[in-house]
């Protein structure tokens, strides 16, 4: 016998896995590399990430406080709108899944996908998807933007680039006692070096430049950047300064399963009961209780 998610919600959510996709020999290209370099408009100074331990504990407890596991008497699929649940969960629940088959159908669809953001010099690489969400402010409704996911292909975007994202580090600015001094020398001395805002960049550099301005258009400090194979979920303070960051989970992962990590940090960025930001307030000097600190 074999359930409908709504059945029993919190299990569905633990226990599906995105499917798996073959890469075959698909390497991270050294020519895709974003179109975004250090500029003096940027504020954010440093990165933090938050400890493994227990910001999966958060999210499995708040998973138990407020995923139902009753039945919620509704089917797979909204007949109204057409959305259905597409991550499988076998043997326990029939959830038919879409198949990815392999990298090159990926590649396509990104190709095509990506077609309508031509005005976007990294439209071929990266995509971003805003999650939105309907608040009442002074008698009227108004839409408010609540969490971007920002997408690149796993072959552009390796691995290695982001646990080196998600590291703490402090971010190469103009605002940097080193980039103003070499700046300053390059203009008065007429050195040959490079400026500081023409110095090679590394793609997990590249990629927080590129966060933090469509994070900032959007007003939307909630994010998460995914290659479909490898997902870390971020958040910015309230001054642009800094950046929280989890650590970088595989699709597959459990305890917690992406699923529940996506659930929990859009609930967070929505203001949701019992998710992160009831709770914590993300500043610029915050010491949250998740953030891998020096101690």
């Amino acid at each position: 016998m074999t359930w409908r998610a709504p059945d029993n919600l919190r299990f569905y959510i633990q226990e599906a896995r995105l499917v798996s996709i073959n890469l075959n020999s698909s390497q991270p290209s050294v020519d895709a590399a974003l179109h975004t370099l250090p500029r003096r408009y940027r504020k954010l100074r440093a990165i933090h990430p938050l400890q493994l331990a227990l910001f999966n504990e958060y999210c499995q407890d708040w998973a138990e406080d407020f995923v139902p596991c009753m039945s919620l008497g509704e089917e797979d699929e909204d007949k109204e709108t057409g959305e259905r649940f597409t991550v499988p969960c076998p043997p326990f629940y029939q959830v038919p899944s879409i198949s990815l088959a392999r990298a090159d159908s990926l590649k396509r669809l990104f190709t095509l996908v990506f077609a309508s953001d031509a005005d976007d010099p990294d439209h071929a690489i990266f995509k971003c998807i805003t999650w939105s969400q309907l608040v009442d402010h002074d008698d009227e409704r108004h839409c408010r933007n609540a969490m971007s996911i920002f997408i690149q292909p796993p072959w552009v975007l390796s691995v290695r680039d982001l646990e080196l994202f998600g590291k703490r580090q402090s971010v190469w600015t103009a605002n940097n006692v080193e980039a103003f001094a070499a700046n300053v020398y390059h203009q008065f001395f007429g050195s040959s070096s490079t400026p500081w805002h023409e110095r090679p960049t590394t793609p997990h550099e590249r990629l927080w430049y590129k966060l933090w301005d469509c994070c900032i258009t959007r007003s939307c400090p909630w994010f998460v950047v995914s290659t479909y194979t490898h997902w870390v979920f971020g958040v910015f303070s309230n001054g642009w300064t800094a950046a929280f960051v989890s650590p970088v989970y595989s699709h597959d992962s459990h305890d917690p399963s992406v699923l529940q990590l996506l659930l929990f940090w859009l609930c967070s960025a929505m203001g949701l009961p019992g998710a992160l930001v009831a709770d914590l307030a993300v500043t610029d000097k915050s010491t949250l209780t998740l953030w891998a600190g020096d101690d």
